[in-house]
């Protein structure tokens, strides 16, 4: 019952965060470096898919959120990320235990589940966003920085997150459609 809590409070504080950073009229150095991009990246982002592969593109089977998760990513125009998907077909018993090390460059998932907010920032030039973690469902993810190389089109944002794993190296590319 105390992990269901302690993710329930998670999801609302991220929620909360988000509500209030939109509501911010903060100057920041994004509005100042990247405004194009970041005129187009700002709103509300629901995941389409997410496949991870190797660099030789063989499909590989994410087992911390399976195939086909589900989830939501939220950027605002002052500078602040909340992030939060999920396992579509997740085991309803909850186990918190982190089974294997979130591989480099990216956040761990725990019990079918990943969530975080912060800050970002945006290389216009390396078409890169950097997602700084000020809170995370793990703690361990807490204060890491996570680059993530995205491109835009229309309504549709891709995100292409290069890490490594004990497996080796892995390509993730997430796909969102704005929500409007």
């Amino acid at each position: 019952m105390r992990h269901r809590a302690i993710l329930v409070a998670l999801v609302t504080a991220s929620v909360v965060i988000s509500g209030v950073a939109q509501e911010r009229n903060a100057d920041t150095s994004l509005e100042r470096d990247s405004p194009h991009l970041q005129s187009q990246l700002v709103g509300t982002w629901r995941l389409i898919s997410r496949v991870v592969t190797t660099p030789d593109g063989i499909v590989l089977r994410d087992p911390g959120l399976g195939a086909t998760p589900t989830g939501y990513l939220i950027y605002d125009s002052s500078g602040h990320v909340a992030v939060q998907v999920m396992k579509t077909d997740r085991s309803s018993v909850i186990d918190c235990s982190l089974s294997t090390p979130a591989p480099s460059n990216n956040s761990q998932s725990v019990n079918g589940y990943d969530a975080y907010f912060g800050t970002y920032t945006i290389d216009e030039a390396n078409h890169t966003v950097t997602h700084r973690l000020e809170g995370a469902l793990a703690a361990t993810d807490v204060g890491k920085s996570l680059v993530r190389h995205f491109q835009i089109t229309a309504d549709k944002l891709a995100i292409i997150v290069h890490t490594s794993s004990p497996q080796g190296e892995q390509i993730r590319t997430v796909n969102w459609e704005r929500v409007h």
